[in-house]
């Protein structure tokens, strides 16, 4: 579904809003979908730069993997940052 409407590179990145007015969905049903369609083996890549946010299908195997490696680096910041707040939650009245 997502994955028909999305174009080749980064440069082409189409943004959740517009993915949205495009299929009736609201921006988590977006997010969800695109989820699904990973899942399902979809190469669908995912940009946060100011000047092409959205999602785009790859154009080559270093494109997904650069984004599976920004997965990575994310994953490890919200690993610290669940650590961080059960220490903090440790330390709160019970």
């Amino acid at each position: 579904m997502i994955y028909e409407l999305l174009l080749t590179g980064e440069r082409n990145a189409t943004t959740a809003r517009d993915l949205a007015k495009l299929t009736g969905l609201d921006r988590r049903g977006v997010s969800l979908a695109i989820e699904q369609e990973r899942r399902a083996g979809f190469p669908i890549c995912a940009s946060c730069d100011s000047k092409h946010p959205g999602y785009y299908i790859p154009e080559t195997q270093q494109d997904m993997r650069q984004y599976c490696s920004r997965l990575e680096h994310r994953e490890a910041e919200i690993a610290r940052t669940r650590q961080a707040c059960a220490q903090s939650a440790a330390q709160l009245p019970a």
